[in-house]
């Protein structure tokens, strides 16, 4: 009794409910199967979940939905092959799936734990008459505007972005860059692609977006160390969208502000803050988002 108080305690932290639709379905697989090695179709997974649950319960766009998750995870496998899809799970594939999803979960809480402690740090850190001081500035209105600031050279420019973009990112921040003006630079200095990576693993977001001009030598040497992150974190992603005109070039911090590359002859660029120049840091961002959804994930693109 106390073990299976204990399994459905897990089953609980890792969202296994076994009352979920997800589960249901599952469940029903293995009771339509008349042997481990069984494909079900889905008309007599259709009949089994109607005895389970007393009627031809719920669309079956929903049950397909949960039919593709569970083959997702590992605990179904289906057959494409003949004009009527197949169904079949068994102990193998569910001990599989249930160690992935464990794997996976204990991974993020790790993550949240870092998180956690490093709030704990910043909290203890604080003194409480500046925090004082800040909350008084801003209870009355005054606050501080923040100034744009220029910088020219490629080195340059890459400061100004740890100041000013990398600096105190956290879990849920989103960087946005554009890649063609990096082409300009050392962009595969290993010290910046390990902060990078670094980022990456606390839950900052990438979003790289190629516009498929002078891009393809990023494109093509980063190419084996995106698609590994993108197994590893899933927090970077790169699109690729073929454009011959000109468009903004920048990184962008969430939607606070964005180093903007105002110049290729010298390389020049300046941080704008949004409370300076919001049309111009709202406009950028928003085109930047259409390009990167109407693109192809650089896994997909030929070319």
């Amino acid at each position: 009794m106390e073990t299976e108080l204990r399994h459905e305690e897990v089953l609980e932290i890792i969202g296994m409910d076994s009352t979920k639709k997800d589960m249901v379905i599952l469940g029903a697989i293995l009771k339509a199967q008349r042997e481990p090695t069984e494909f079900i179709d889905f008309e007599t997974l259709r009949k089994q979940l109607a005895k389970d649950e007393g009627t031809r319960k719920g669309k079956d766009s929903l049950v397909y939905r949960s039919l593709s998750w569970l083959e997702k995870e590992g605990f179904v496998k289906i057959d494409d092959s003949g004009h009527k899809h197949g169904y079949n799970s068994s102990v193998t594939n569910i001990e599989r799936a249930l160690e992935k999803i464990i794997n996976d979960k204990i991974a993020d809480m790790k993550q949240e734990l870092k998180h956690i402690d490093s709030e704990v740090t910043e909290l203890s850190d604080i003194k409480p008459e500046a925090l004082a001081s800040h909350l008084i500035d801003s209870a009355i209105g005054k606050s501080k505007i923040e100034k744009p600031l220029f910088a020219q050279g490629f080195e340059n420019i890459l400061k100004l972005l740890d100041d000013k973009v990398y600096k105190g990112l956290k879990r849920g921040d989103v960087i946005r860059i554009t890649l063609e003006w990096l082409s300009q630079g050392d962009f595969s200095n290993s010290i910046r692609v390990m902060n990078a990576e670094k980022l990456a693993k606390i839950g900052v977001e990438f979003r790289a977006l190629d516009h498929d001009r002078s891009e393809r030598k990023i494109r093509e040497k980063m190419k084996p160390s995106i698609i590994n992150w993108q197994k590893e974190y899933n927090t970077i992603g790169y699109s690729i969208l073929p454009r011959k005109d000109a468009t903004y070039q920048f990184v962008a911090r969430n939607n606070e502000g964005l180093v903007l590359v105002v110049s290729e002859s010298p390389l020049s660029a300046t941080w704008l803050p949004r409370e300076v120049n919001p049309d111009l840091v709202d406009n950028a961002i928003d085109s930047f988002d259409d390009d990167y959804v109407m693109g192809k994930s650089i896994l997909d693109f030929e070319g």
